[in-house]
C-alpha cells in the first residue's frame, strides 16, 4: 500500500513538472460548429489548387517548428510586437524547389496583420535551405 501512495504522490507531483523541461502538449484543431461545417461545399477537382509533395510537405514542416516551434511564446521589450510574431497568420511564407532535394523556405511577418507598423521592426522573417530528408542545412 505504501509503495502505491508513493507512486501515486510521485506521478501527481513530479510528472507535471516536465512541461517546464520541454514537453509539449499537442493541441488538437478547433472543430466549427455544425451549422458552419453544413455550408462547406468541397470542390470537384484540385486542379489549379496549391500541391506539395511529401518531401516538400516535410521541409516546410521541419522549418516551421525550427523557425516558431508548437506552444513557444516571443518576448521582448515590445510586447504587442512578440504577440505578434508569435502568431502563424502573421508570416506569409515563401517556398522555392532548388532541386529534388533541395528547398528554400522563407518566412516573411506582415505586422500590418496584427494591427503594428511594418517598419517597427526591419531584420524580421528568416529563410531555410532544407534537404528531402528534412534536415536543416542553413538559416539565414
Amino acid at each position: 500500500m505504501k509503495r502505491l501512495f508513493f507512486f501515486l504522490f510521485f506521478c501527481s507531483t513530479l510528472l507535471p513538472g516536465c512541461s517546464y523541461f520541454g514537453y509539449y502538449k499537442y493541441e488538437k484543431a478547433v472543430r466549427a460548429p455544425p451549422s458552419l461545417a453544413e455550408k462547406v461545399q468541397f470542390p470537384d477537382s484540385y486542379k489549379g489548387g496549391i500541391h506539395t509533395d511529401g518531401r516538400l510537405t516535410r521541409a516546410l514542416a521541419v522549418a516551421m517548428n525550427d523557425y516558431l516551434p508548437p506552444g513557444a511564446k516571443l518576448t521582448g521589450d515590445n510586447q504587442h510586437v512578440a504577440q505578434c510574431l508569435s502568431r502563424w497568420d502573421t508570416y506569409d511564407i515563401y517556398i522555392q524547389r532548388a532541386s529534388d532535394d533541395l528547398f528554400f523556405i522563407y518566412f516573411f511577418p506582415i505586422l500590418a496583420r496584427c494591427g503594428l507598423d511594418d517598419s517597427l521592426i526591419m531584420d524580421a522573417g528568416a529563410e531555410y535551405a532544407v534537404d528531402g530528408e528534412g534536415r536543416i542545412l542553413e538559416v539565414h
